[in-house]
């Protein structure tokens, strides 16, 4: 849940401190965690439940934060590193508060849930959290003044004239909280949107549209180099600090893939952790309701063209949709809206690297968003007075995806203390100005009766995809006498679960070990088939993999039968040559 766990001995044993600073009436609710209490919660867990939860720091943030990869597994046949896993990774935006939010109720639920479906979940699988990837700029829901931030604590110089962060945000209004600045100028790209005057649009000259204002950051110029908040606290971002797509041109992204400590610790720990088969990022973009685009390569001057994959697989679009479905009638059920606008993850991502690098099928999940205001339906009085009016779809009146249009509509009746109004302010250098529009993290940071239900839904669906990972099987074993000690031996395996073993994206880039099964035989028996095993790049659902082996041995000699991969598993069995097995 988004509260603050209750009171518990354990709490009180520990002296966990729940308590938040407090803040302004626009803040976001105080019921969202800063870095230090999900810290302190998560090392509670593991002391309190060691059988199952278990911590590793896998590095620092910029600011000295640890950077927290907690495993959750039950008592079970098999080491839960060797398990079928699936991993999480959550706010490495640094801005999604809403995503740590999700990791954490996962986090609570399997630590402290004795119900029998999930103890029977965590005997046979393995699932990994980093409940919150990016500490440093996930305190800044907790700064004052507050501003939207997903830079690190290093340092950064964007505009190389050899200062680092003297031309910051300012918090012109004094209201405690950075929101945009608007300032009339012909030459400008955008417009106040004539069907609300709250927001400023980019005019669309398609339609003889001509910018009237430029919009920036609210600040002024502080180094009074005729740019506005070019330069201001934070970093790089490390969820664009990844190899997939790293967006070269862009300063935010870093000189070069895994440069911060963020990005790379989190490669660094999944690449030790080869039986993870799926994954799971919480950041701002949905990709079951808005399928996964990829993204476009980017070759430097001079450079040869990029080989890497860049686009989504067919097969593993097709695995997406089908998740995507019960994903929207879960959303749906929980009065939740599943046909929101979404956004795609940028370039550089941890969710584009984990499918395009990595090799397994990943999502990346908003866990909330402003739903899509309904068209209202036609009343009977305006039925009879028009008998020719039609009701409105259900699924509302937008035409097109306005995720801004969609957030305004759903504050001004929810929060519409998130909604600031624009008030002239004039620079210290005479510029007039108006400083105004919707208050940091109003989009991430719903209140804790909101986010509540997508929590509980997000969580359910973790545990459901935990439950469909491929899991191996060894499905049938032959022996068959040849005569003078020589055995036929067959063997055919199969998989467990609704997912396949690999992506089709790996098994196109063999990136990721095949199945293999193989037999290796006992003492006093000598294989007479040259190779001792068969191999497949990916099982799908209903589909085998066969192998024939002929030794030589006596009647009671054993033989082992092994079907292995990494991230589905493995199994074994062992035949008795001369004995119905």
């Amino acid at each position: 849940m988004v509260r603050p766990f209750k009171k518990t001995v354990l709490q009180l044993s520990i002296g966990l401190n729940l308590g938040f600073a407090a803040l302004s009436s626009m803040a976001a609710s105080p019921d969202y965690r800063n870095f230090e209490t999900i810290e302190k919660q998560i090392q509670a867990f593991a002391q309190k439940h060691p059988e199952r939860v278990k911590l590793q720091v896998i590095g620092k943030s910029a600011g000295g934060d640890a950077l927290y990869f907690v495993q959750i597994a039950g008592a079970g046949k098999t080491n839960p590193n060797k398990r079928p896993a699936l991993f999480v990774g959550a706010n490495i935006a640094g801005f999604h508060h809403a995503g740590s939010e999700a990791a954490m109720h996962l986090i609570e639920t399997l630590a402290t849930s004795k119900e029998k479906k999930i103890e029977e979940l965590l005997a046979n699988r393995t699932i990994y959290i980093a409940p919150a990837l990016n500490p440093d700029a996930h305190n800044a829901l907790f700064a004052t003044p507050r501003q939207l931030r997903a830079g690190i604590d290093g340092k950064l110089d964007r505009d190389l004239d050899g200062l680092i962060a003297e031309d910051g945000a300012d918090d012109l209004d004094g209201n405690g909280i950075i929101t945009q600045m608007r300032i009339k100028d012909p030459a400008g790209d955008m417009i106040i949107d004539p069907k609300d005057t709250r927001r400023m649009i980019k005019a669309d000259v398609s339609k003889g549209e001509r910018g009237t204002h430029r919009v920036y950051i609210e600040g002024k110029d502080d180094d009074k180099d005729g740019v506005y908040n070019e330069d201001g606290v934070g970093g790089i971002h490390p969820d664009r600090n990844f190899p997939a797509g790293f967006p070269v041109a862009d300063a935010n992204a870093g000189p070069w893939p895994g440069v911060t400590s963020e990005s790379k610790s989190i490669m660094d720990a999944v690449l030790a952790h080869k039986n993870i088969a799926m994954a799971v990022v919480f950041g701002p973009a949905n990709q079951l309701l808005s399928a996964p685009t990829g993204f476009e390569r980017i070759t430097p001057p001079g450079a040869t063209p990029a080989a890497e994959a860049n686009k989504i697989e067919a097969d593993d679009l097709k695995t997406l949709a089908g998740l995507g479905d019960v994903y929207k009638k879960s959303l749906d059920q929980a009065g939740l809206d599943s046909k929101r606008s979404a956004k795609q993850t940028g370039k550089g991502s941890l969710a584009n690297w984990l499918y395009f690098h990595y090799g397994v099928q990943t999502i990346e999940l908003d866990v909330w968003g402003a739903p899509t205001p309904k068209a209202p339906t036609t009343d009977s009085a305006t039925a009879s007075a028009n008998p020719t009016a039609r009701p409105a779809s259900a699924a509302g009146t937008a035409t097109k995806a306005d995720s801004e249009k969609d957030l305004l509509n759903y504050l001004s009746t929810n929060a519409p203390e998130s909604i600031i109004a624009w008030k002239a302010i004039k620079l210290p250098d005479g510029t007039e100005v108006e400083v105004g529009g919707i208050a940091p993290y109003a989009e991430y940071a719903p209140s804790a009766k909101v986010l509540e239900p997508a929590l509980k839904v997000h969580t359910s669906q973790i545990l459901d995809w935990s439950g469909k990972l491929a899991q191996l099987e060894i499905l049938e074993t032959k022996v068959v006498a040849q005569g003078n000690d020589v055995w036929k031996i067959s063997a055919v395996g199969g998989i467990q679960g609704e997912l396949p073993t690999h992506t089709r994206l790996a098994t196109r880039m063999r990136n990721k070990l095949p199945v293999r099964l193989e037999m290796r035989p006992g003492q006093g028996v000598t294989a007479l088939t040259l190779n001792r095993a068969a191999t497949v790049e990916r099982l799908e659902p209903a589909t085998t993999i066969k192998a024939e082996w002929l030794v030589k041995g006596s009647k009671g000699s054993t033989v082992d039968i092994g079907l292995w991969t990494s991230q589905a598993g493995q199994a074994m069995t062992t035949i008795t040559l001369g004995k119905a097995n």
